[in-house]
């Protein structure tokens, strides 16, 4: 983290980036490889309200786990001490992992670890209950979306009005600095997401190396570029909305879609403020949510399904396409609706063909076969072969399904 004025200041380098890392939303932990603490924000502290003994740097993880569970956070547990071994015992694997959870009191939470090259590992919390509200409504019944929505959208202008005067900077003290200092920027570089620092003219005063898409300028080194060379008019277009509300003191999260390779990113927007509360720039965290989608979707049973997409609904139920313009049915087989189902689970993305022969729905034993079951679903689509604009082949590569869908219950 090199920022013009303190290029060659290593410790004041560390104190900034230690306080940028207590001003993002999310939580952030940071653990040995023998499983005490080594550093946690001022937000790990606040979303679980940990005593200040288990937020110092030596604190064990399973003092912190055994704390969680005795206040009712994993809900009720019949026999303490065990789920406590058993989690600890799957920390010291050091496993990358990512998953969301509902809390004990209601709320939602993405957990996403990664190990650190040294030992050890890095998590991030990150509170997403508005979003999965919002995935909540869209999959209610039309007739009720409307007014869900409306309500919803007033009630998060709210929110987002109440974020401004609950915002402010959290001063670190320099204990311990010197024997942190090279673990809080191992972490920082290592974290499974992309952390970053943007000032008022939107150009990059920090960046953990972790973008998730190449510099649209080419540019190897993005400090001193401004966010809309690096990220390209596309991708910036989705992000300035909410890049301009944290610039402006409220805090946003946006998710968005890379047209290259169709993955999906999740941004969190926090303002980076002074000590008289004055707006100096902006902290984005960004982390690639594309695997728990897709999983998502791949995760629901065929039965209760149905989805719309270009001139078709298909309905997983009765194993049948159905024209939107009306008509007659078409009927699937059970290995066709399988097939299509991966392909709507992960629209505008490239699929090889050994992705789709790995799944184990998809129960087909060579490339020649899985090319004429294509063919045959093209067919059934009528979405010509010469020339389709549903399910494109990338020669040597695989296939992509191009367009917009909508899941229904």
């Amino acid at each position: 983290m090199q920022l013009p004025d303190i290029r060659h200041r290593s410790q004041d380098t560390s104190v900034l980036l230690r306080s940028g890392l207590n001003l993002i939303q999310q939580a952030l932990s940071i653990y040995s490889n023998d499983l005490k603490l080594v550093f946690a924000n001022q937000r790990f502290r606040a979303m679980f309200g940990l005593s200040p003994n288990l937020c110092e740097p030596g604190a064990a993880f399973s003092d912190t786990i055994t704390y969680l569970a005795e206040t009712g956070e994993y809900g009720k547990i019949d026999d303490i001490p065990s789920f406590v071994q058993e989690l600890v015992q799957k920390a010291l694997t050091f496993e990358q992992h990512y998953i969301e959870r509902r809390r004990s009191n209601g709320r939602w939470i993405s957990v996403e670890g990664g190990p650190l090259r040294q030992g050890g590992w890095v998590t991030v919390y990150t509170d997403i209950t508005d979003i999965k509200r919002q995935e909540d409504m869209m999959r209610a019944r039309s007739d009720e979306l409307s007014d869900k929505l409306l309500d919803r959208s007033e009630e998060l202008a709210k929110t987002n009005r109440a974020l401004e005067a609950t915002i402010s900077r959290l001063h670190e003290t320099q204990q311990h600095l010197e024997a942190t200092e090279a673990r809080v920027r191992l972490a920082a570089e290592t974290t499974p997401a992309h952390i970053a620092r943007l000032d008022r003219e939107e150009r990059y005063t920090y960046t953990n190396q972790r973008l998730p898409l190449s510099a649209a300028n080419g540019a190897e080194d993005i400090i001193g570029h401004k966010a809309q060379d690096i990220l390209g008019p596309e991708i910036y277009q989705e992000i300035a909305p909410a890049l301009h509300a944290a610039l402006a003191g409220n805090a946003k999260v946006v998710e968005f879609t890379l047209p290259e390779d169709g993955r999906v990113i999740r941004s969190a927007f926090t303002p980076d403020t002074s000590s008289n509360n004055t707006v100096t720039g902006a902290y984005i965290l960004s982390t690639d949510i594309s695997a728990t989608r897709q999983d998502a979707q791949l995760d629901r049973p065929l039965q209760t399904q149905s989805a719309q997409f270009g001139s078709w609904t298909i309905r997983f139920d009765l194993f049948e396409l159905l024209p939107k313009a009306g008509g007659k049915s078409v009927p699937l087989s059970l290995a066709e609706a399988s097939l299509l189902k991966m392909f709507l689970a992960m629209p505008n993305r490239l699929l090889s063909r050994d992705e789709i022969l790995r799944s184990p729905d998809i129960q087909i034993e060579s490339v020649r076969a899985l090319d004429v079951r294509v063919s045959r679903l093209r067919q059934k689509l009528k979405d010509d072969a010469k020339s389709p604009k549903l399910i494109r082949t990338i020669y040597g590569a695989g296939y992509i399904f191009v367009g917009e869908v909508d899941w229904q219950i």
